[in-house]
């Protein structure tokens, strides 16, 4: 991280300069990896569907820093000032967020909703500061105002007792988030702003980089659940049938539209497209994963439970989520929807009725069939030779 005096330096990347992920960023997703395994825990162990969507709340908003902070490191170099140090500084309000987590409906909501809001307004003061009079400017200060406002509901979310009407306010403010940004902070009366420009190879290896350190997640909550209860034939089939989910949700995304996710971007006359719909694709993974692994948390634990709706939806939803994902990961890489994928997600909606008569092991059984079904498809299709090259979508 080398940081030397003198006059200011462009901070944006050069297009000759290195492409790929800076250690600073692995660095900082080691604090997104500690909020997933606290999102999982939560599902795992509130069973409503109030919990649930509480728990869906706070991984969505953490996902929105790991986006938001990507993007800044896809368009200036980690390696100038005062990049480094806004990333820390984003760093250790995940890790704040991480820690209000188990708690952000109940004593410390102002901590989680103040913090998020203290880390839009910081890192925008800090690049309009440092963007002065150079290009990029414009869109720090755009964002600022509409981080205000968002910003305005976190705080106010927090300072609410009712859990309830805090989840109305923090979903109000994380919409004007998610919506501020995928429109790419309009002003009424002024111009758009210009499209994102990014570096394919780095945008395409972060998202990469995170997808496979959420299975660590799967992998981290499967191997402590069963280190903490007595060994059982039950307990090690459901420890044996959430290392082959893991396997398996690996090997479609390595071996479908993920692996060549920086061809796409390069070959794409469209690549905004790409780089504003990734986000969205791979929240759906990311989410379909953390809820995978509440379930087989639940599972290993007692794998002879039957399941009632909220376990229901984390065991069949989230594989239904993760191949939703791959869907539309597929259909913006590939410019297609696989029948496979369509298959398997109408597969977890109908098995949903009869989850209730199965214990939570067979019902376990039956998601990791569904994803591995679904990977036989993949490549039996592959073997065919029917896989098409990346295309525009």
């Amino acid at each position: 991280m080398p940081m030397t005096d003198g006059p200011p330096q462009p901070l944006t990347r050069r297009a000759d300069g290195p492409q790929r992920a800076d250690l600073l960023e692995l660095f900082f997703d080691l604090a997104f990896i500690a909020s997933l395994t606290l999102t999982s825990q939560k599902m795992a162990d509130e069973q409503t569907w109030t919990g649930i969507g509480q728990a869906l709340l706070a991984l969505s908003t953490l996902w929105a820093v790991w986006v938001t902070t990507t993007l800044i490191t896809d368009t200036y170099s980690p390696r100038k000032r005062p990049i480094p140090y806004l990333i820390l500084g984003i760093m250790f309000g995940v890790m704040l967020m991480s820690a209000a987590l188990p708690t952000a409906f109940r004593d410390h909501g102002l901590i989680f909703g103040g913090t998020w809001a203290a880390i839009n307004l910081g890192r925008g003061l800090v690049l309009i500061r440092s963007l002065r009079g150079r290009q990029g400017q414009e869109r720090s200060l755009r964002a600022l105002v509409w981080n205000l406002g968002s910003g305005t509901l976190w705080v106010v979310g927090g300072l609410l007792t009712d859990p309830e009407w805090r989840l109305v306010v923090w979903f109000a403010a994380l919409a004007v988030d998610y919506l501020a940004f995928g429109f790419r902070f309009p002003i009424p009366g002024r111009a758009p702003l210009p499209r994102y420009q990014v570096a394919p190879e780095h945008l395409a290896e972060r998202y990469q980089q995170i997808y496979i350190l959420t299975l660590g997640e799967l992998i981290l909550v499967s191997v402590l659940s069963l280190s903490h209860q007595p060994f059982t034939p039950g307990r090690i089939g459901a420890f044996g049938t959430a290392f082959l989910t893991a396997v398996v949700l690996w090997w479609s995304y390595a071996q479908g539209a993920g692996a060549t996710l920086r061809a796409a971007i390069e070959a794409s006359p469209h690549r905004t497209r790409l780089v504003q719909t990734n986000p969205y694709a791979h929240w759906l993974m990311v989410a379909g994963v953390v809820g995978t692994a509440a379930g087989v948390e639940r599972i290993i634990a007692q794998p002879g439970e039957r399941p009632g709706g909220p376990m229901t939806a984390l065991i069949l939803g989230g594989a239904g989520l993760f191949l939703f994902g791959r869907t539309v990961l597929e259909h913006e890489v590939y410019g297609r929807v696989p029948l496979s994928h369509v298959v398997g997600v109408a597969v977890t909606i109908v098995l949903a009725p009869f989850a209730a008569q199965l214990p939570g092991l067979a019902l376990g059984v039956a998601a990791a069939l569904v994803l591995l079904g679904v990977a036989a498809g993949e490549l039996l299709r592959a073997r065919r030779g029917s896989a098409p090259e990346a295309v525009a979508p």
